[in-house]
């Protein structure tokens, strides 16, 4: 709840200081996840030796002040060694977005983070989560990760790789 209400409070702050009517285009950008490494609830270590993440952030305001953001982001040919040498693979997604109306002070906003970890033999971990919080402030939340330290590590290298994009993730990326 505490990271929901971090990238709300964020995502108010940098859009109020946008300022105006704005729609400025996409944002695109890489960062490599090379030398990340994720401690596995079951003792297991993985390494990235290659890949990056890719994200897409998107930003706007309209001539009545409502605010929205919108951001994806995907592992892109993201390999890991295992502690015990297998070689893993990393595929999926995390995407959020939200909305504040200036004139009800109201907010919505979504994330989704979805990422399996794929190994000799199939899918050896996953990170499955998925938090909304309505404009009446009332939030769900479902987490169905198999990992709970993968889901801290990885999504966290996420929202770090956007932190050098906006500066409301910058601001805020101790609270990530």
């Amino acid at each position: 709840m505490r990271r929901t209400f971090a990238l709300v409070d964020g995502v108010v702050a940098a859009l109020t200081i946008a300022g105006g009517a704005s729609a400025a285009g996409a944002i695109h950008f890489t960062e490599s996840v090379v030398g990340e490494t994720i401690p596995c609830d079951n003792g297991l270590t993985l390494t990235a030796t290659s890949g990056f993440i890719s994200g897409v952030l998107h930003e706007g305001t309209s001539s009545s002040g409502n605010m929205n953001v919108t951001g994806t982001f995907v592992p892109v040919g993201v390999t890991l060694t295992g502690s015990g040498g297998n070689t893993y693979h990393a595929a999926g997604a995390t995407w959020f977005g939200g909305a504040f109306n200036a004139q009800t002070g109201g907010f919505t906003f979504t994330d989704t983070e979805h990422i399996v970890f794929v190994g000799p033999g199939g899918v050896v971990g996953k990170v499955s989560t998925t938090t909304h919080v309505s404009p009446n402030g009332q939030e769900v939340s479902v987490d169905m990760s198999s990992h709970r330290a993968i889901r801290g590590r990885f999504t966290g290298a996420l929202r770090l790789a956007a932190s050098a994009m906006t500066p409301w993730t910058a601001a805020r990326k101790s609270e990530f």
